[in-house]
C-alpha cells in the first residue's frame, strides 16, 4: 500500500537496496519502458542535439546501464551518465572507456551535483519519479543548463503508478483513498514489470508525482514547459501512460562551457 513519504532517509536505503538486487537484470534485461518509448525517446533526443550546435552537452540523470548513449552510437555528443548505483557507473565506464566524450558521475540526483560541463540538454528518462526531492533534483538540472538549454524527461502518470502498486481491484480502491487523504508526498515500491509478468522480488521505488508537481517545480527554477506528449500503453499486463515533457532554461545562468574541466579548476 501506498504511503507518506516521511522518512527520507529510510526511503533512500530501501531504494538502493532494492537497485542493488536489480542490477543483473537492469544491465541484461529488455527493459519495459526502453521496449515500449525508447524509440520516441532516441528519435527527441536526436532532433534537441542536432538543435544545439557541432557538439553538444548531454546529461543524463539516472543513467542506469547507458542505454540511451548506446542508442546515441555515431553521435557527435559531449555524454555525463549519472546514477547512485556503483555498478551502473562502473558498467558505463568500463564499456566507453574507449569514448573520449563520454563521463561517468556516481551521484544520488536529489543532492548537490556538479558536473563539468554546462548543459545543452539534460535527459531524465524516469528517474524523477524514483527521487524523494524533486526541487533539488530540478535545482541541478537550472545549475547544470547553459542559457536556453532543454530538459526532456519521461514518466509515468501517478494513477498507472498507483494501479501497478496494487495487487487487486480492492488494493486499487484503498490506495486512491490513501491518495486523497494521506498527508503530505506519497510513495510505493512496486515489482518490475517483465512484460508478460511481473517479479515476485525485484521492485522499484515509485513516487507520486503529479503533473503539475513537475511543471511547478521546474518553473521554480526557471524552467519553461515548451511541449508535452503522451503515449498510451494500457492493453498490456502492468498498463501504463507515458508521459514526456519538454522544458527550456529561461533563466539567466552563466555563458556555456563547451569542453570538459575539472569542476574544481
Amino acid at each position: 500500500m501506498i504511503e507518506s513519504l516521511t522518512d527520507v532517509e529510510m526511503f533512500r536505503q530501501r531504494s538502493r537496496t532494492a537497485w542493488a538486487r536489480n542490477r543483473d537484470y537492469w544491465l541484461t534485461g529488455s527493459l519495459r519502458h526502453v521496449t515500449d518509448v525508447g524509440d520516441f525517446i532516441v528519435a527527441r533526443v536526436r532532433a534537441l542535439c542536432q538543435g544545439s550546435g557541432v557538439s553538444p552537452v548531454l546529461v543524463d540523470m539516472g543513467c542506469g546501464s547507458a542505454w540511451l548513449l548506446n542508442a546515441l552510437d555515431g553521435s557527435n555528443i559531449q555524454y555525463v551518465g549519472i546514477d547512485n548505483n556503483p555498478a551502473f557507473i562502473d558498467f558505463g565506464s568500463r564499456g566507453h572507456a574507449g569514448l573520449g566524450k563520454a563521463r561517468f558521475i556516481l551521484a544520488d540526483l536529489d543532492t548537490q551535483v556538479d558536473v563539468p560541463a554546462k548543459a545543452d540538454l539534460v535527459v531524465n528518462a524516469f528517474n524523477f519519479l524514483e527521487l524523494s526531492n524533486l526541487d533539488q533534483a530540478m535545482g541541478n538540472v537550472e545549475r547544470w543548463l547553459q542559457p536556453d538549454g532543454k530538459l526532456f524527461m519521461s514518466t509515468i502518470d501517478k494513477t498507472y503508478l498507483i494501479l501497478a502498486l496494487s495487487k487487486d481491484w480492492d488494493d486499487f480502491q484503498e490506495n486512491l483513498r490513501r491518495y486523497q487523504e494521506l498527508p503530505g508526498l506519497k510513495y510505493g515500491f512496486q515489482n518490475i514489470d517483465f512484460g508478460a509478468a511481473v517479479s515476485d522480488t525485484l521492485e522499484y521505488p515509485s513516487v507520486l508525482y503529479s503533473a503539475q508537481d513537475y511543471i511547478n517545480a521546474a518553473r521554480a527554477h526557471g524552467l519553461c514547459l515548451v511541449d508535452y506528449v503522451e503515449h498510451p500503453f494500457t492493453s498490456t499486463t502492468v498498463p501504463k501512460i507515458y508521459c514526456h515533457f519538454e522544458f527550456r532554461n529561461a533563466g539567466n545562468t552563466s555563458l556555456s562551457n563547451r569542453g570538459f574541466r575539472d569542476v574544481s579548476a
